[in-house]
């Protein structure tokens, strides 16, 4: 039997440094209260169909922050409750994030829980606190990499190929600097592209703005507020005067002054503000009246002998008040805005004098394409002399799957014009006969060989993922027999440096794991689903249900039999 070998990182180290260690689904779909520990390694989920072997992984998808629905409440419920436990080590990517969002304490484990309301509503929390569905998927991309049987799908996209080489080659921050280069480019061709529009309106909106500026440049050095203050005194200022000397008339020269008055007034309490501190205050008051009184009667009498009417000095401001309105007009502000308009001209003249010319940004667009040309140059080489062997360990990864003629290479052809992601279009070329050229992936690839064609790239990457829980969801769909055998210890050999959980109908692929979970639909009222962890025995019931149907045979119990052998043999 034909194994294959992965060149697995070395960033891998003890197995049981980062895992998934428990579930726990209430009234979540078909469970009504399930509680699962789950075990390093190699776990598989079998069931009949329909028995909800999704279960498992809908709950764990929905505690890493993905889309929920109504669905996953069990029918009768207001609500579900799931929780995914992950053990964790210090100073990893998990527990620096912790550490970073305050959630970190010394248990060595992570608590993704969400409650799925039949409103449709949710509500997450990490650790006891709660969070948003951001912070979930933030999370679990440092936890769980997800693998599902449409992911075969994903190879007839066209970007594809580029994607899985730059992933499997980390090749993401010269990808990065290339899309920032392109990006950087095109502004600058707009920003030039602008500048070409508005030379013409540029230009005229200066010599608009010196006019204006220039038109308010003796107007503003003149404050409006005291011009027409001014102008009103002096216009009222016969009422003024009559008023003014009335006043002081009053207040100086009547027979009864006011300030004798006062006077009086104070003497006669001075004597009686000892006993009464209410007459004390009030002969404070008073004191104080009386001079601000006197204080009032010398500035009244100042103020009127420095009066005077000048005839010229009013026809002047009235002049100066009408330069300032026909200006406010003309301008559409009002006349104490002038000023201000004034400074805001000045400020929008000098940014259109700053702006830079076409000629300018012209050279910007060229040096910020040739910026551009370097880095996808670049990347474009590293993408090109990783393309050949990667080409060629995929070719040989694919011969054991019931393809020993199969052959991979990558195509580059220039794109014209060059974009965000590169000079190239990478396509994945294949071929499962010998002597025929390898064609385009989508173009001569039967389901089933892309079914196998996807396994192995998905395992590929799998070496390459941060996460150090893979999650398989009936990816092994359109293998069988020996080939199914195969790819069970693949994901064997894959499950001794990261756990595994994989949902398969595959016997060959069930026989190699460490942990086996059947899941089983129960008749209950309403219908209900339960995980339970099979023993030695059961598994091989388990198994020869898998290869042999309903009716188990002593044919089909030895079959199971030999596969599991089969895992201990290789072990």
């Amino acid at each position: 039997m034909s194994k294959i070998s992965l060149s697995l990182s070395k960033r891998f180290c003890a197995l049981d440094a980062f895992m998934l260690t428990h579930l726990t689904l209430i009234n979540f779909a078909l469970a009504d209260h399930l509680a699962l520990d789950i075990e390093q390694g190699f776990n598989v989920l079998t069931g009949e169909t329909g028995a909800g072997k999704s279960l498992l992984l809908d709950a764990l998808s929905a505690c890493l922050g993905e889309r929920t629905d109504t669905n996953y409440v069990r029918y009768g419920a207001d609500k579900a409750d799931c929780t995914a436990v992950f053990s964790y080590q210090p100073q990893s990517a998990e527990a620096n994030w912790l550490t970073e969002h305050e959630l970190g304490d010394d248990s060595g484990e992570i608590h993704l829980r969400r409650v799925i309301f039949a409103t449709g509503r949710s509500k997450a929390w990490i650790n006891g606190r709660p969070s948003s569905l951001a912070e979930l998927k933030e999370i679990g991309r440092l936890l769980v990499q997800l693998y599902s049987q449409h992911s075969q799908q994903q190879l007839l996209e066209p970007p594809y190929p580029k994607h899985w080489l730059d992933r499997y080659h980390n090749f993401a921050e010269p990808a990065d600097a290339v899309r920032d280069a392109y990006s950087c480019w095109q502004k600058n061709i707009r920003q030039h592209q602008a500048a070409l529009e508005a030379q013409a309106t540029r230009i005229q909106k200066i010599q608009s703005l010196e006019s204006q500026i220039e038109e308010l440049e003796d107007v503003i050095q003149i404050d409006y507020r005291d011009t027409e203050q001014e102008f009103d005194r002096l216009s009222h200022h016969e009422h003024i005067m009559q008023d003014c000397g009335y006043a002081l008339n009053v207040l100086d020269e009547a027979e009864q002054n006011i300030t004798q008055e006062v006077a009086s007034i104070i003497r006669r309490l001075e004597s009686h503000a000892g006993r009464s501190e209410q007459l004390a205050s009030i002969y404070n008051s008073l004191l104080n009246a009386q001079s601000e009184i006197e204080d009032a009667t010398s500035s009244l009498r100042q103020f009127i002998d420095r009066q005077s009417f000048d005839p010229e000095r009013m026809e002047q401001l009235n002049t100066t008040l009408e330069i300032f309105h026909r200006l406010a007009r003309k301008y559409r502000t009002q006349p104490e805005s002038l000023k201000q308009d004034y400074a805001a001209w000045q400020q929008e003249l000098e940014q259109l004098h700053q702006l830079e010319n076409p000629e300018t940004l012209a050279e910007q667009v060229e040096i910020s394409y040739q910026e551009f040309i370097q880095k996808a140059q670049y990347l474009d080489e590293i993408r090109r002399a990783a393309a050949i062997p990667l080409a060629k360990q995929l070719t040989e990864q694919v011969k054991p799957l019931a393809l020993p003629e199969a052959y991979f290479e990558f195509k580059f052809e220039p794109m014209e014009p060059a974009n965000a992601e590169g000079l190239s279009f990478i396509q994945l070329l294949f071929t499962a006969n010998k002597g025929i050229p390898a064609q385009p992936l989508a173009r001569v690839a039967s389901g089933g060989e892309l079914s196998r064609i996807a396994l192995v790239m998905q395992v590929m990457n799998a070496e390459k993922t941060e996460a150090e829980v893979l999650v398989f969801d009936e990816i092994d769909v359109g293998i069988s027999g020996g080939t199914a055998e195969v790819v069970g210890r693949l994901l064997a050999d894959l499950a001794q440096h990261v756990q595994l959980l994989c949902i398969t109908h595959q016997a060959q692929v069930a026989a190699q794991s460490d942990q086996h979970l059947l899941v089983k639909k129960q008749q209950t009222d309403p219908a209900s689903s339960t995980i339970i962890e099979l023993d030695e025995a059961q598994r091989i019931l388990e198994l020869a249900r898998m290869s042999g149907g309903v009716e188990i045979s002593e044919t089909t119990l030895q079959h199971a039999k030999q596969l599991r052998q089969l895992k201990f043999q290789s072990a």
